[in-house]
């Protein structure tokens, strides 16, 4: 198993229409590959964790950053692990998230995803930020 997180901008003219045809096509190719994971939207910013085989997550993530609706991607994470964290998750998404932690998490997220490196204390930071929105 191998995972991904990466932050990324949104492009200015960034619209609703836009974050439903990500989520749509997202969830359709992560079903199809056998991806899991989740994308944060914040005001300015997305941050995502993919999960699933390398080849899988590195192929899904060339397909994002051809996406012009992002910008500056970085990645905070790549690493192999021993098994799926989000295995029910297709896409999740921030919206299906229950409100009150996503709120505390947004602003915390927000902070980090103006970042333009990360350490390691960062990376593991926002690993275990991200799984605990995750919870079932």
């Amino acid at each position: 198993m191998y995972q991904l997180i990466y932050v990324s901008d949104k492009i200015e003219t960034f619209t609703p229409s836009d974050m439903e045809e990500i989520l749509c096509k997202a969830r359709k190719n992560n079903a199809q590959y056998g991806i899991t994971g989740l994308l944060v939207e914040l005001p300015e910013h997305f941050i995502q964790i993919l999960e699933g085989t390398q080849d899988k997550v590195e192929f899904t993530f060339n397909l994002i950053c051809e996406d012009i609706r992002h910008t500056n991607i970085r990645v905070l994470l790549a690493e192999k692990t021993r098994a799926r964290e989000m295995e029910s998750w297709d896409m999740g998404f921030s919206e299906d998230l229950d409100p009150s932690q996503l709120d505390d998490a947004r602003l915390i997220l927000n902070n980090f995803s103006e970042k333009q490196n990360f350490s390691d204390i960062h990376r593991q930071s926002l690993k275990l930020l991200l799984k605990s929105l995750c919870h079932e």
